[in-house]
């Protein structure tokens, strides 16, 4: 199967409140290249695919209208620009992959093309690219763009990748490059092209601004969670996490996502898919026991709600508790309602009942269907069924603690996994992060 390891370069990557744990690294090393080389270079002893590095564009201002309750509680801000990071771990590692996430929404596809293929480039194939439309409306206030509604994001997002594929498959032909010293011919312009692309958000001529990348194009990585969103990704993605609530119906999930790709006619098994999950795993129960212990007790049940508000852009505490979630309207990410019909299809849940579900830390249990807890057998027992049940092709694992829990999915989880024969020992030779996913 495929392992990913999820970051943000920021101090409490995913959970709100984990900057204030002792034994953790990340509140003050994740703004250090010391830091995240000694992450990179360990995932990598550890065979891990890729180090993926989530990031968003604005603050998390929704909640009570101000961004104070983030920045209070560290809730992804501060946090510093994943591609710089990137560049500079290539040069540490030889088999890692990373994937990095970026904007289409807030970026020009035109200097997105040229970033990636100058990735590609350093990684030596190595590089993906997390597509991402930005939901957060306080990025137009921080003078990034003009905010714009869920489906438009998408369509807008449409457009931009015909945009950077074009720029990266059609621009320069395999053989533009000649290098002829003696002729004083670098490159042959009649196998140069623009692409002259005119449409409805862009008008980009061309031509690409590099030479073809070992890659060509990077191993495209999507997360969309809507109606919507899943089209995009069976449309455009070859790597899609999924943030299922449990094998059963993660099954119905994935095989919905394959169904779509067919539609649009894609082959199904050109996609991986991979279940996005937080994994909390100790060498015993009662360690295990005690990190979720510690867990729970840097919670930060503020900051948590601040970072829900912004992802449904909505402020909770505008609405009275008994409000009907379903009466309110949302235009940010649409993850968390599908998450919650998951977690109880009939339910008509209320914005009380939110408020108090996302405002409190979920009880670690080693049967809990949507996280991987406990010790290696326990975790490693959970990913089979995984495996089997819901057919994904690996997972995106979210540590906790951040830096800590890295060291315990290699320490303890990998080797797990390896003595049952379910993850590689070593990686493949020299590949290419495409290679590695689809040979």
């Amino acid at each position: 199967m495929h392992l990913n390891v999820f970051t943000e370069c920021s101090p409490s990557p995913q959970f709100v409140g984990m900057w204030r744990s002792p034994d953790d690294r990340t509140a003050t090393g994740y703004r250090s290249l010391d830091y995240w080389t000694k992450i990179a270079r360990q995932l990598e002893q550890a065979c891990v695919d890729a180090l993926f590095f989530a990031d968003i564009h604005g603050t998390y201002d929704v909640y009570k209208g101000s961004w104070a309750t983030a920045v209070k509680h560290g809730v992804q801000i501060p946090s510093i620009d994943p591609v710089l990071v990137v560049a500079a771990l290539a040069a540490a590692t030889r088999d890692l992959g990373f994937a990095v996430t970026y904007s289409t929404t807030y970026h020009q596809p035109y200097e997105c093309a040229r970033l990636f293929s100058s990735l590609d480039h350093l990684t030596n194939g190595r590089i993906a690219w997390n597509i991402v439309t930005s939901y957060l409306r306080s990025a137009e206030g921080c003078g990034l763009g003009e905010y714009l509604d869920h489906d438009q994001r998408y369509d807008r997002a449409d457009e931009y990748l015909s945009v950077v594929r074009a720029l990266w498959d059609n621009s320069w032909e395999d053989d533009a490059v000649i290098r002829d010293a003696e002729a004083d011919i670098f490159a042959d312009p009649a196998k140069v092209h623009e692409i002259n692309h005119v449409g409805q958000w862009f008008t980009v001529r061309g031509p690409h601004q590099c030479e073809p990348s070992p890659q060509r194009t990077p191993v495209l990585y999507q997360a969309g969670a809507s109606g919507r969103g899943m089209t995009f990704a069976a449309t455009h993605a070859e790597v899609v996490f999924l943030t299922m609530s449990d094998p059963e119906a993660g099954a119905k999930q994935v095989a919905a996502l394959r169904q779509r790709a067919a539609e649009v006619g894609r082959d199904p098994a050109s996609l991986k898919a991979l279940q996005g999950t937080m994994v909390m795993v100790g060498p015993t129960k009662e360690e295990a026991r005690a990190r979720a212990q510690a867990y729970n007790k840097m919670w930060s049940a503020e900051g948590q709600l601040a970072k829900w508000c912004g992802w449904m852009d909505v402020d909770l505490a505008a609405y009275p508790e008994e409000t009907p979630v379903s009466e309110v309207k949302n235009q940010g990410s649409q993850s968390f309602i599908g998450f919650l019909r998951g977690l109880s299809p009939d339910r008509d849940w209320t914005v009380g009942d939110v408020k108090y579900l996302v405002s409190r830390p979920r009880r670690a249990r080693a049967d809990a269907p949507v996280t991987l807890y406990g010790t290696p057998e326990q975790v490693a027992d959970r990913v089979e069924q995984w495996l089997e049940v819901a057919k994904v092709d690996g997972f995106n694992l979210i540590p906790c603690p951040p830096s800590s829990g890295i060291t315990d999915i290699c320490e303890l989880l990998i080797p797990e996994l390896q003595r049952r024969g379910l993850f590689r020992k070593s990686y493949d030779g020299e590949q290419t992060l495409r290679q590695r996913y689809f040979g």
